[in-house]
């Protein structure tokens, strides 16, 4: 018989369950996996090696994000509590960060530096229990106490390995102890020695987190710790944000808490932390960290303690299985012909909302807790007013709350659904329809928060502005339209048949979908009414498409075996020309400037755009295995056919050109052609960066996508429209001229090359005519 394993291991084994469990939840969250339609099958040994690249390529941004926040929380709180004038200019802040890493921290320093580490640690508390599976039905802790090992024994493994697998309490601490090693002069050494203590502190935050679960299991009714998970994730926001608010700006009232924080606070074991970090010689470090092990061990063995006194009587507690509803709680029947709201399915998708206050919460009130705790926290309530200067960051809040909304409710329907979603194949009314009567309700509910906003921030201004109201009418018109966006990708995002609730939900589907949020709110900001346009547009069509798409997959979500291989699609087509249109804005905003765009300048952030565009789209293609993607040199090339289209582009190319400019109404070109190199410049954008980068994605992929299910005219046709509104009003019909001659070409030879080539000649033809042009 095989003897029980030892403390050490135990806890080993358990923590290593729970870094795989974490590695394969969050596997795709990057890179989509394979198609529904393949297999399940064991992972290859290739893609278990390359998991952890995705796990660093999801932590490495956070942790940068969270890292410069802590940076300016430590800056901050050193201006503030230390009176330090210097801060106030800007030439002046290398010199004030150069003394900060000299010299000891300051007593009002230290003091504010621990009430922020506090904040943090308890963030590490509350929100794994406030996010976690309090409400489940099922407690692991119940098969865990199973295995062949002594209780006490799993109990520590139980809190070794949520100290180390908890990466939001890591995300939270992490950054702050590393930020107060490194101004403390220990240079590269600081992650490791924040590593250390981080550990330490998340030590104590497991077993509180544990001691809490477990009396919550022991004591109360499934019902009621729903609710109170819920509450729990509210209660969460207030220290998160007043740990945060630091490194948001320098008018937040928790500084004067954090000045308020008394001496006592230095022996707790925040305050421990970073008077061993700070320390100038080695016995005041050793002191604090000889008082922070034994206050370590003793807290632990208590905490060990209570637990055990906790499970004395197993681990079914006394409300665990009163599930029971009350006879009280009949349904009322609704008297013949009175008016309802809605349909059948909205009027059933409205009364679990009102049952399930955890999907309550974070539907409808967590929104506006985010909102209004960065508002609030950060101390830019005197800032309101201001905020209607800014039409495009009015609209954007708004189109922020209806799409937040939108994440947590339409793009979880089938998630909702849960082990009963067999049951909408029931319904007379065919999946298809539920799912169109849940995206429109949804819809009307995500409205209501940016209506009210809008509706305010007009009634405040002193006067009328046409563009602040254009933008809201933007943002608006776009919640509906991610509505469906969300339910379409939805379908792709649930796993009815995963056993665990965490699984159910394929993460990488909604990081698309923020992805997806952020590239309108990007052309929200870009500031041109003719781009915003286009971009509605563009997001109108990907709506219609990837509803076309979830509609073909969603016979097979109970056998997803039987779903077709993956295959380029009008959708991704769609998708990469937002992205294609969105990166471009941004770069050209972090581009830095002379306050107009330059010919370099937008000749690099059209490469920039298109070499994102092409890694991202090969790099889902390549994990999804799909069929179809579009190749440079696949097919074959006809010369005479090229030409012969190019000939026919550019002669009407330039006969439109030529007939505005005798009508004055050509675009001119030479605000861009400011510099010495800029026609090389231009040439360089017009014959190579415009054929590779246009034609791989309206061809390439947003043509040969409609291709699947349309006639080749329809999809050269519809791909020449998208492709034409993507350009200057004036240049749009000769735009779509060509692309309706390198959309044949492309049909007729099966190859990239031919319609690169005959976008480049139109180009030259182009360049030439305005050489030409006085």
């Amino acid at each position: 018989m095989m003897a029980p394993p030892s403390t050490l291991r135990a806890i080993w084994l358990l923590i290593r369950l729970r870094l795989q469990r974490l590695l394969n939840l969050s596997g795709s969250a990057l890179l989509f996996q394979r198609a529904q339609g393949g297999k399940s099958r064991a992972a290859t040994p290739g893609k278990r090696r390359g998991r952890w690249l995705v796990g660093v390529l999801l932590m490495a941004p956070m942790l940068f994000s969270f890292g410069h926040m802590a940076r300016n929380s430590v800056l901050n709180l050193h201006c503030q509590l230390d009176a330090v004038a210097a801060c106030g200019l800007h030439h002046a802040m290398p010199a004030v960060i150069a003394h900060l890493s000299t010299t000891p921290f300051s007593a009002v320093l230290l003091a504010g530096l621990t009430f922020q580490l506090a904040l943090l640690w308890l963030v590490s508390v509350l929100v794994p229990l406030g996010t976690g599976d309090l409400a489940r039905p099922d407690w692991d802790l119940e098969w865990l106490v199973t295995l062949p090992a002594p209780v006490t024994t799993l109990l520590w493994a139980r809190v070794f390995e949520r100290s180390v697998v908890n990466p939001a309490g890591l995300l939270a601490v992490l950054p702050t102890t590393t930020m107060v090693a490194w101004y403390s002069g220990h240079g590269w050494l600081s992650p490791l020695l924040a590593l250390a203590v981080s550990l330490a502190l998340l030590l104590l935050a497991a077993m509180l987190r544990t001691l809490v679960d477990t009396g919550l299991r022991l004591s109360l009714a499934p019902s009621k710790l729903g609710n109170l998970q819920a509450m729990i994730s509210i209660v969460s926001l207030a220290p998160m944000y007043a740990g945060m608010s630091f490194g948001m700006g320098k008018d937040g009232f928790a500084f004067a808490w954090a000045a308020a924080m008394p001496a006592w606070s230095a022996w707790m074991p925040p305050g421990l932390v970073v008077t061993m970090l700070n320390a100038q010689d080695t016995g005041t470090a050793l002191l604090a960290a000889g008082a922070l092990l034994a206050q370590s061990i003793v807290l632990l063995a208590l905490g060990m303690a209570i637990l055990r006194r906790q499970l004395r009587h197993g681990v079914v507690g006394s409300g665990q299985r009163a599930g029971v509803r009350k006879a009280g709680n009949k349904p009322v029947p609704v008297p013949p012909g009175r008016w309802q709201i809605g349909s059948v399915i909205q009027r059933r998708e409205l009364t679990l909302l009102g049952r399930d206050r955890n999907f309550l919460v974070q539907t409808m009130l967590l929104p506006l807790l985010i909102l209004g705790g960065q508002v609030v926290f950060t101390g830019r309530l005197h800032d309101v007013r201001e905020l209607l200067d800014s039409p495009a960051l009015v609209a954007s809040t708004g189109f922020f709350l209806g799409t937040y909304t939108l994440m947590m409710s339409a793009f979880q329907n089938l998630n909702k659904e849960g082990g009963a979603l067999w049951l909408l194949y029931t319904f007379p009314a065919g999946v298809e329809q539920a799912l169109r009567e849940k995206a429109q309700l949804w819809a009307v509910l995500a409205m209501l928060y940016p209506l009210i906003m809008f509706g305010v921030a007009l009634a405040w201004m002193p006067a009328w502005r046409w563009d602040m109201a254009g933008l809201m009418l933007l943002a608006l018109a776009g919640i509906p339209l991610y509505a469906v966006i969300g339910v379409a990708l939805g379908v792709f995002a649930s796993d009815p048949l995963a056993t665990e609730a965490a699984a159910k939900m394929r993460p990488a589907y909604m990081y698309l979908y923020l992805l997806l949020t952020g590239l309108y709110i990007a052309a929200l900001a870009a500031g041109s009414v003719v781009q915003q346009l286009v971009f509605v547009v563009l997001t109108g069509a990907l709506a219609v498409a990837l509803w076309q798409k979830a509609r073909d997959a969603v016979p097979y979500l109970l056998d997803p075996a039987a779903l077709p291989p993956a295959r380029v699609s009008g959708a991704d087509g769609l998708m990469a020309a937002m992205l294609f249109f969105a990166a471009q804005v941004l770069v050209l905003l972090i581009l830095p400037g002379k306050g107009h765009t330059t010919m370099p300048q937008a000749t690099l952030a059209f490469g920039i755009a298109g070499v994102l565009t092409y890694i991202a789209a090969r790099l889902v293609y390549w994990r999804s295995k799909a069929a179809g993607v579009p190749r440079i040199f696949q097919g074959h090339s006809t010369w005479r056919l090229a030409l012969g289209s190019a000939a026919l582009a550019a002669v009407f190319g330039v006969g439109s050109t030529m007939l505005l400019h005798a009508y004055g109404l050509a675009p001119p070109v030479s605000p861009l052609l400011d510099g010495k190199w800029s026609w090389l410049w231009l040439s360089a954008l017009a014959v190579l960066a415009a054929p590779l980068c246009e034609e791989f994605i309206f061809r390439g992929l947003l043509q040969g996508g409609l291709r699947r299910s349309l006639p080749a005219w329809q999809a050269i046709v519809t791909s020449s429209l998208v492709f034409a509104i993507m350009h200057p009003p004036a240049s749009m019909l000769p735009v779509f001229v060509l692309g309706l001659c390198t959309g044949w070409t492309y049909e007729k030879s099966g190859s990239l090359l031919a319609p690169m080539l005959v976008h480049a000649g139109y180009n030259v033809a182009m360049l030439a005519c305005q050489f030409a042009m006085p």
